[in-house]
């Protein structure tokens, strides 16, 4: 499976930064995050100067990570889509393959189905962007050029970032999942007790 330590040439990363920017043009949504199922982002796009994009990722990942196992729970391999909708800002998270999710911010300017439209359309040829730069890592030695992100994510090609960075988020990703567990336990006991008394 692919993590967040894997690495690709500057021609795949702009491919994947052109496809990201395409989906969220076309459907018309706020923003995009490219997630590894670790909860690392991986790439950007759309306007995020106002979100926390390292917080959501961790938090995507562990939403998804928990559809999964409800997906288990009735049958199914895992679920493709999932959507969170508020008042005034959705969320929508789509599986790439079993490399990332791809996270979409959107208002109500679209629609969640022209979002998964697109989404799922761009999450297939991401999927196997990502496999076949996964794969050529491990053929090849790693490019040491700077991605031109401009957000100093540092050599080796995609994604790759320094280890204390990489140490910081992984254990804000286990405290995030530690919280949102033992936010699904309270709840469940809440359900559980109201059957009781019932």
């Amino acid at each position: 499976m692919l993590n967040s330590a894997f690495s690709m040439d500057q021609a795949a990363y702009s491919s994947v930064s052109e496809l990201c920017e395409d989906f969220v043009r076309r459907s018309n949504a706020t923003c995009a995050l490219l997630v590894g199922q670790d909860g690392m982002l991986l790439h950007r796009c759309g306007s995020v100067a106002d979100l926390d994009a390292d917080s959501l990722s961790a938090l995507s990942a562990g939403a998804f990570a928990s559809g999964r196992e409800m997906a288990r729970l009735i049958g199914e391999a895992t679920f493709d889509v999932a959507i969170q909708q508020g008042d005034r800002n959705h969320l929508q998270l789509i599986r790439v393959g079993d490399a990332a999710i791809l996270v979409a911010v959107f208002d109500d300017h679209t629609t969640a189905a022209m979002v998964r439209l697109h989404g799922q359309r761009v999450a297939q040829r991401l999927a196997r962007m990502l496999v076949e730069g996964e794969t050529a890592a491990g053929r090849a030695p790693t490019d040491t050029a700077t991605m031109p992100d401009g957000e100093g994510r540092g050599p080796t090609g995609f994604l790759s970032q320094t280890q204390a960075r990489a140490d910081e988020l992984r254990s804000a990703l286990h405290m995030r999942t530690i919280s949102f567990a033992l936010a699904l336990l309270a709840a469940a006991v809440a359900v559980l007790g109201a059957l009781l008394r019932h």
